[in-house]
């Protein structure tokens, strides 16, 4: 009896060695309430140890995807299901989402939705205390994980006083915590500073393979997470369009330009170069380019190459100073800036940027009054804050938070675009004035009566941006400019700042997408533990990789081409593709 039933047992653990991970079968689902489908025929299937991209524009189901796969959808997420979904060979629809949850660790896009626990360490420890695992090996993998994503310093924090970026490092070491065997990650590293990105892709790359787990991983960042994966999925509007290699289906970056997404830069590169030199197979990577381009180009003699500086514009006026500010949290604990001194002249475009907890969100913050300082001062258009409320400040300083959703108030778009004006005591008849014109703006003229958090978050940040405008600040500041945007729509935002800019608003970005603060800033502004480490023009600041790295930031992957090959007549501060290839075609 006993090997008989030994036997059926063998023979059930063969067949179920056979599934897939992941398997999705004719897939297709609608939300309560809406007339189109999120998702539309979806066949996918992922075995252990298989790593997959899953791209697409903004809207085309990415997040639902991610959603259904440890039962969110359909079980929390309401709508009209068809097809199967299993997991491990287990059929989502039949088992409850704690079930599921043990197989599968789903990241959120936004971070701050899935942290429940009053302290980082309890936070990073609650699923797999809830799964039952010892004490002893809880508080290790606390430890390992709170240090892999950098968050030591915060371990009896609350999680919701962290910096976005830090968030989503808590939010992922919680995961990582409950040793799943699938990992759904959905945009996991959007908010976390260049260098910290690409240790945490490393060290899950290398769970992943090394154990033979799976891993969905949702971005729009191809330079970094390319490398690492075996398919890449691309989602438009519910449906899959195109399924391959990654270098199969980057052979064609101009059809990623139309649909939204952006290659490496080093691809991109190799495009604008004569093809019958690079050959049919473009780099990926950034050490491939280098391999590639040092066999066509010759050593140079001389100093490394330097471009001039981008023409500045004809600034005006100091209209926001610090001297000497100092911020504390948490009672001493947590010293947040350390006397800094910061100039910011009207007509500027600022980037903001450094690693995460660098400081960066509480020093803009000092300019609407949302702070005030610990120590030192802070002065807005010649006026000291502590002399000034928050309502005064805000006719000259608009702020866009980096979740919108924690400045949106109102029950309806027409009224959130309202809000401000009203509070600023305009008549009525301005008020409808300022609201058109935003409305129009921002494409929001047929969705006046919609509920802002029936919105996509594209759309949201949007809003709160529109909202903010319709104040007519001097000064726009935007935290994470393009969150919850594609490649496409973030660039027309920022094409649409630039206007601002160009019309006289000084604009203030904080951002940890160094090619978007290439292309569009005039200055940057670097931060390490609340104090200034480089401030300048933005050619002479990604120059400097070494005194970047210092804040875990690497300058655009075109830029470190042209430092890795200065011995070959590449500039060494190049900021964007166009000039690189420009300079690379007189070289040859």
């Amino acid at each position: 009896m006993y090997n008989h039933w030994q036997q059926i047992i063998t023979e059930c653990v063969v067949v179920m060695g056979r599934d897939p991970d992941i398997l999705l079968e004719d897939v297709s689902f609608t939300y309560q309430g809406s007339d189109q489908p999120a998702l539309d025929s979806i066949n996918l299937q992922m075995e252990p140890g298989e790593i997959i991209m899953l791209s697409g524009p903004a809207g085309a189901g990415k997040s639902t995807l991610c959603q259904m796969l440890n039962g969110l959808v359909p079980h929390f997420f309401r709508g009209t299901m068809t097809g199967t979904v299993h997991i491990q060979g287990q059929d989502t629809r039949k088992n409850t989402i704690a079930y599921l949850s043990q197989r599968v660790g789903l990241l959120f896009q936004d971070p701050a939705a899935q942290l429940i626990a009053p302290t980082v360490n309890e936070e990073i420890a609650f699923g797999a205390e809830n799964y039952g695992v010892p004490r002893d090996e809880i508080l290790q993998r606390v430890e390992n994980f709170r240090k892999l994503v950098r968050l030591d310093r915060y371990a009896n924090t609350s999680p919701h006083r962290l910096s976005g970026g830090e968030q989503q490092a808590c939010a992922l070491a919680a995961v990582m915590a409950m040793h799943p065997n699938i990992y759904v990650l959905d945009e996991p590293t959007s908010n976390l500073d260049p260098i910290g990105s690409h240790r945490v892709l490393e060290l899950i790359t290398k769970m992943v393979r090394e154990e033979k787990k799976t891993m969905l991983i949702v971005e729009h960042k191809m330079e970094e997470v390319l490398p690492i994966v075996d398919r890449l999925i691309i989602l438009n509007e519910g449906k899959i369009i195109l399924e391959g290699t990654p270098r199969e289906l980057l052979k064609d970056v101009q059809l990623m330009g139309k649909i939204g997404l952006k290659p490496p830069q080093v691809a991109l590169l190799a495009s604008k170069i004569d093809s019958g030199r690079i050959g049919s197979e473009l780099p990926l990577t950034l050490d491939e380019a280098i391999t590639k381009f040092k066999s066509l180009l010759k050593k140079q003699d001389g100093s490394p190459v330097r471009l001039e500086e981008k023409k500045r514009v004809n600034l005006g006026e100091e209209i926001l100073r610090t001297e000497s500010l100092w911020h504390v949290y948490e009672e001493g604990e947590v010293h947040a800036l350390r006397s800094v001194d910061l100039s910011i002249k009207a007509g500027d475009f600022v980037g903001i940027i450094g690693q995460n907890g660098s400081g960066k969100t509480t020093l803009v913050k000092h300019f609407n009054g949302l702070l005030l300082p610990t120590h030192g001062d802070a002065w807005v258009m010649g006026d000291n804050t502590k002399n000034k409320t928050i309502a005064q400040l805000s006719t000259h300083v608009g702020y866009v938070f980096q979740n919108p959703d924690f400045q949106i108030c109102c029950q309806s778009v027409k009224d959130e675009m309202e809000f401000g004006p009203k509070n600023l005591k305009l008549n009525k008849e301005e008020i409808n004035r300022r609201r058109d014109e935003v409305a129009k703006l921002f494409g929001f003229d047929e969705l006046l009566d919609e509920k802002p958090f029936s919105l996509s978050k594209g759309e949201r940040q949007k809003l709160a941006v529109a909202s903010v405008l319709a104040m007519r600040p001097e000064v726009l500041i935007v935290d994470e400019p393009t969150t919850g945007q594609d490649f496409k729509t973030g660039n027309e935002m920022m094409r649409f700042y630039k206007r601002l800019n160009e019309g006289g608003k000084t604009i203030i970005i904080i951002t940890h997408d160094m090619n978007l603060a290439a292309e569009y800033c005039n200055r940057i502004v670097v931060l390490r533990n609340g104090r200034i480490l480089l401030d300048g023009p933005v050619r002479d600041v990604y120059s400097q990789s070494e005194i970047l790295a210092r804040s875990f930031i690497q300058p655009p992957q075109i830029t470190r081409f042209g430092q890795a090959l200065h011995e070959y007549g590449l500039p060494i501060n190049v900021l964007n593709v166009d000039e690189m290839a420009e300079y690379v075609s007189k070289l040859l």
